[in-house]
């Protein structure tokens, strides 16, 4: 088996059963929300898409974490360069998706302002959306999208102020009691108090800061993921370098049946000439044989 960088090895499992938990967390938000508002409806937005997208992101998060830390823990080519596959891919299409919302941010918000607008008005709208704005002007403390006129001569009573806090904090308006929805106060002939703040401005910040967390989560998650590739990267070529060069001797035995193969290098044996002999030597034999 091919030998890492201990440390380096553990630190990139670290890493991915990290993202597993991350992937595990985001299922686990989109399981809570689909609960939460799986009794109600709207038609400012499409709740099963966004579901769908968050368990689609959360599994692939999650199997392909769980694929990079056994490739690393067990030493496999294959899955890691899957999850090196994947995480480029994800780097991608995370900035594919980012940059042209940054750069388009702007007219995203004039669309959802034209969509909001279409809805107009509230009195005339169906029940769905009169429920979903009476909903959001009684914990948003605000009345009609854009202004209270948005529901004609019927205000709900979703638009009064509910206590003397808000009348002293002057965040209520007053109009005719003509124009309130239950007769209750039709009767009374006093003008009674209603929200003066509008309900879209409020949405709108709401929307900017969702904008905001999903570019930052974007841009964070694209630059962990070219990390995790890189890091994936230089452990294929630890294990590529670990496993070439090794030598393998072949050597056939006496007899016929049986070779065998070793990854020991061979053993080796000096070699080396005998000095010649020089001249001067050769003339002193020379000379000897004269004297004889």
């Amino acid at each position: 088996m091919a030998k890492l960088n201990s440390c380096f090895q553990r630190l990139f499992v670290f890493f991915n059963l990290l993202f597993a938990i991350v992937g595990g967390v985001i299922i686990g938000l989109g399981l809570l929300g689909q609960f939460a508002y799986n009794d109600s409806t709207s038609e400012f937005e499409n709740q099963s898409k966004g579901f769908l997208v968050m368990y689609l992101v959360g599994g692939i998060t999650m199997a392909m974490s769980l694929l990079g830390a056994y490739g690393a823990h067990r030493e496999k080519r294959i899955p890691l360069i899957v999850f090196l596959v994947a995480c480029f891919i994800g780097c991608f299409g995370l900035l594919r998706l980012a940059v042209p919302t940054a750069m388009y941010r702007s007219e995203m918000m004039q669309i959802v302002e034209a969509k909001f607008r279409e809805g107009l008005p509230l009195n005339e709208a169906s029940p769905d959306v009169r429920q979903f704005t009476e909903r959001i002007q009684l914990n948003l403390k605000c009345c009609g999208l854009f202004s209270y006129t948005d529901w004609g001569n019927n205000v709900p009573d979703s638009c009064l102020c509910q206590g003397e806090d808000d009348q002293m904090e002057g965040t209520c308006l007053n109009i005719p009691y003509r124009l309130l929805f239950l007769s209750e106060y039709r009767m009374t002939g006093h003008q009674k108090l209603i929200y003066k703040q509008t309900c879209f401005p409020i949405l709108e910040g709401y929307l900017a800061k969702a904008l905001d967390i999903l570019l930052g989560v974007s841009f964070g998650f694209a630059a962990l993921a070219l990390l995790g590739a890189v890091m994936s990267a230089v452990l294929l070529a630890q294990l590529r370098s670990s496993t070439v060069g090794v030598p393998v001797v072949f050597s056939v035995s006496s007899h016929p049946s049986k070779f065998s193969f070793s990854s020991h290098p061979p053993k080796y044996t000096e070699l080396y000439n005998e000095p010649e002999k020089t001249e001067k030597t050769l003339n002193v034999k020379s000379f000897a044989l004269k004297l004889q």
